[in-house]
C-alpha cells in the first residue's frame, strides 16, 4: 500500500487540487483520490472512534505532521465543497467570477469517507451552524429550524461538518446580523461573513500546521474542543487576552464558535477553551 499516512501533503495537494479543479469530473476525482489512499481515510474514521476523544492527537508528530494537521486539511477540503451551498457575500462584486464546486460533490466525498449525516430535527449548535436568522416576534422563542443550507456529518462520533441552517429566534436567543455574520471561529472560509482560525495570517506552508478542533458525541454527552481538555499546559496557558470575556460569553463562543447576541468582535482567542454538556434528546 503507497499511502504515506504520515504525511499532510496528501490532504493538502488534494486541497489544491479541488481549489483549482475545472469542468466536469470533480466528484470522480475525489472518489478515486480516496480509493489510492485508503491509509488517509482510515486514520480520520480512527479518529471518530468514541474511546479516541480520550487520546490526545497533538502530541509527538511524525515528519512534522501530526493527526490533526491532517484532520484539519480535510476540513478545509470540507469548506471548498460547501462554497456553492452558502449566500454570495453582500458585496457580490467582490468576486465575480468564482467558481464554486457542485452541491452533489460535499455529500458524496463525506459518504466515501465513512461519515454519516446528520439528521437531527432540533436546532443546536453542536450540531448547526446557524446560516440565517429569521427574526420573530417573542424575544424568548428558541432558535428553531426552518431550512437546511448544507447537511451535516458525523465521522463515528466526531463531529465532522455542522450542518449549515436558517432558523427563526427570539433575539435572546439569537441576533439577525450576529449570530449569521459574526467572525466564525476555528473556520478557514465562507462566503458570506468573515472567518477565523489559527492558520490565518501564517505563511504557505505554516498554515498547514495548524490543529483541527475535535468535538465529539459520547455517552450522552457533548465534548467541545478535547485536545485542550487533554492537554496537561491547557491552565497554564489560559486565556490569554479574552479576560476580559466573561465565562458565559466565553462558552457561548466555544459552542456557536460565533458571537449570538452581542458581537464579542473578530480579534478574539477562544482556541485554548473547551467545554462538557449533556446532550440533546432529539
Amino acid at each position: 500500500m503507497n499511502d504515506d499516512v504520515y504525511s499532510g501533503h496528501h490532504w493538502r495537494s488534494l486541497y489544491e487540487g479541488v481549489f483549482d479543479h475545472e469542468g466536469d469530473g470533480l466528484g470522480d476525482m475525489l472518489l478515486r483520490w480516496l480509493d489510492e489512499h485508503p491509509g488517509h481515510v482510515a486514520e480520520v474514521r480512527e479518529a471518530g472512534r468514541p474511546e479516541s476523544h480520550l487520546i490526545p492527537l497533538a502530541r509527538s508528530p511524525r515528519r512534522g505532521y501530526s493527526s490533526l494537521v491532517r484532520l484539519y486539511a480535510v476540513n478545509r477540503i470540507l469548506d471548498l465543497l460547501i462554497l456553492n451551498y452558502q449566500d454570495p457575500p453582500d458585496d457580490s462584486a467582490a468576486s465575480p467570477n468564482e467558481v464554486y464546486p457542485p452541491v452533489g460533490v460535499y455529500p458524496a466525498f463525506c459518504e466515501a469517507l465513512g461519515a454519516e449525516r446528520i439528521r437531527r430535527r432540533g436546532f443546536h449548535p453542536f450540531f448547526h451552524e446557524v446560516a440565517e436568522v429569521r427574526p420573530v416576534d417573542d424575544p424568548d422563542e428558541p432558535p428553531s429550524i426552518v431550512e437546511e443550507r448544507w447537511p451535516g456529518y458525523m465521522m463515528g462520533s466526531m463531529l465532522l461538518m455542522r450542518a449549515g441552517v436558517v432558523v427563526t429566534a427570539g433575539a435572546r436567543h439569537l441576533v439577525a446580523g450576529v449570530a449569521d455574520r459574526s467572525s466564525l471561529y476555528w473556520t478557514f472560509w465562507r462566503r458570506s461573513r468573515s472567518t477565523r482560525d489559527l492558520s490565518h495570517g501564517w505563511g504557505s506552508n505554516s498554515q498547514w500546521r495548524t490543529d483541527f478542533r475535535r468535538d465529539y458525541l459520547v455517552d450522552g454527552r457533548l465534548h467541545y474542543n478535547v485536545d485542550e481538555a487533554l492537554d496537561p499546559h491547557n491552565e497554564e496557558r489560559g486565556r490569554g487576552d479574552d479576560e476580559d470575556l466573561d465565562p458565559v460569553s466565553m462558552i457561548e463562543i466555544v459552542r456557536y464558535r460565533c458571537s449570538t447576541v452581542v458581537d464579542h468582535g473578530d480579534d478574539l482567542f477562544p482556541y485554548n477553551d473547551h467545554h462538557v454538556e449533556p446532550a440533546p434528546v432529539d
